[in-house]
C-alpha cells in the first residue's frame, strides 16, 4: 500500500507541475508582442472610368472649332485677293451674333436676333476691313434714344461695309460706305473723326465728329461730348452729351446724362444712369428722361457676355408718366 501510495503521489505532483508550466507559457505567449506576418499583396484597385466632358467645356471646344473654322476662311480669301503672304500680323476676324428681349410696360415683349460678321484682310491691307451685318451698325451708334440701351429692336436692314481706317496724328479717322441689300439696292456712308484727350490723369475727353449720308434719310451730323472721370478705384463717372442732326427730315435730337459705374465681380459691373431727351419737332424742348440700372457680366472672356438693363421712362407722349421696360441682350462671339 505504501507503494502505491508513493507511486500516486508522484503521479499526482507531475500533473499539477506540468499543467502549472503550461499555464504560465500561455501567459507569457499572450503579453509577447505578436510576431511579424508577411504583408499580404494589396488587391489591385479597379481602373474607375474618367468622367465625361462637361456641357460646358464640350461648348466651349464648340466655340473654339466654329472660330477656328471662319479663321482658316478668312485667310484662304485674304491670300486668294493679296496673291502672297506679307504679313504675320493674326487674323482678327469675328463673328457676334446677339439677341435681345425687349419688355415695355402695357405694350408687351419682342425678341429679335442680329449678326454682325467682322473679316479682316490683314494681308490685302492692314487699315480697312469688311462687315456683313443684318442691321445699320453705324446708324444705331448715332441713335441717341439707345445711347446706353436698346429700347426697340434693331430694324433689319441686311447690307455689307467696307471699313477704312486711318489715324491722323492722335485722331482716328474711319470712312465706311455701305450697300443695304434691298429691292432696289441703297447706300449710305459714314465718315468719323474721334479721339481720347487726357485732361487730368483721373479725366478723359472723349469729342467725336460724324458726318452721314444715306438714300432715304439725306444727309446729317453726328456730335459727341462725353466726359470720364476716375472717383477712386472703384467708382467712375460718366458724362454723355450726344446729339444728331438730319437734314431731310429737319431732326435735331439731343441726349444728355449721367452715369454711375463699378465693378462688382472680377468679370461683372453695374452702372446707374440718369439721361434727358429732347428735340426740335414744334419746337426745342424735353422729350423724355430715364432711369436706367444696368448689369453687364461676361462669362466667359471672348465668347459669352450679357446685359441686363430694367429702366423707367418718362415720355411727353405720356404725360411723363412713367413707364417700366426690360431689356435683356445675349452675346455670343465666335
Amino acid at each position: 500500500m505504501t507503494t502505491k501510495l508513493q507511486t500516486y503521489c508522484v503521479f499526482l505532483v507531475t500533473g499539477i507541475l506540468f499543467f502549472s508550466l503550461s499555464v504560465q507559457a500561455q501567459k507569457k505567449v499572450k503579453t509577447a508582442s505578436p510576431r511579424t506576418q508577411s504583408p499580404k499583396a494589396a488587391p489591385v484597385p479597379t481602373p474607375t472610368p474618367a468622367p465625361g466632358p462637361t456641357w460646358e467645356q464640350r461648348a466651349i471646344r464648340g466655340n473654339v472649332v466654329v472660330s477656328g473654322w471662319f479663321d482658316s476662311v478668312a485667310e484662304v480669301i485674304d491670300l486668294f485677293l493679296a496673291g502672297q503672304k506679307v504679313t504675320t500680323i493674326k487674323n482678327q476676324s469675328s463673328v457676334r451674333i446677339e439677341n435681345s428681349t425687349i419688355w415695355t410696360e402695357g405694350e408687351g415683349a419682342t425678341n429679335g436676333t442680329a449678326f454682325n460678321i467682322n473679316l479682316r484682310l490683314p494681308n490685302v491691307e492692314e487699315t480697312w476691313n469688311l462687315k456683313f451685318t443684318s442691321y445699320d451698325e453705324e446708324r444705331e451708334r448715332r441713335g441717341t434714344q439707345n445711347a446706353q440701351f436698346r429700347r426697340q429692336q434693331r430694324e433689319q436692314n441686311y447690307g455689307a461695309t467696307i471699313g477704312i481706317f486711318r489715324r491722323l496724328g492722335d485722331i482716328r479717322t474711319s470712312f465706311q460706305p455701305r450697300i443695304e441689300l434691298q429691292d432696289p439696292l441703297k447706300t449710305s456712308h459714314s465718315l468719323a473723326f474721334e479721339t481720347t484727350m487726357d485732361v487730368t490723369p483721373t479725366a478723359q475727353f472723349y469729342p467725336k465728329v460724324d458726318f452721314f449720308a444715306g438714300s432715304e434719310r439725306g444727309t446729317g451730323i453726328f456730335n459727341q461730348l462725353n466726359f470720364g472721370f476716375t472717383l477712386n478705384p472703384v467708382y467712375s463717372l460718366g458724362l454723355i452729351n450726344q446729339s444728331t442732326y438730319e437734314d431731310k427730315t429737319n431732326i435735331f435730337a439731343v441726349a444728355n446724362g449721367v452715369s454711375f459705374s463699378r465693378p462688382v465681380l472680377r468679370n461683372a459691373s453695374i452702372a446707374y444712369s440718369f439721361f434727358f431727351n429732347s428735340d426740335n419737332q414744334g419746337a426745342y424742348s424735353l422729350v423724355s428722361y430715364t432711369l436706367a440700372t444696368r448689369w453687364n457680366q461676361l462669362i466667359y472672356r471672348n465668347i459669352l457676355e450679357y446685359n441686363l438693363t430694367p429702366h423707367i421712362d418718362f415720355a411727353k407722349n405720356r404725360s411723363f408718366t412713367g413707364q417700366l421696360g426690360f431689356d435683356v441682350t445675349v452675346s455670343l462671339k465666335f
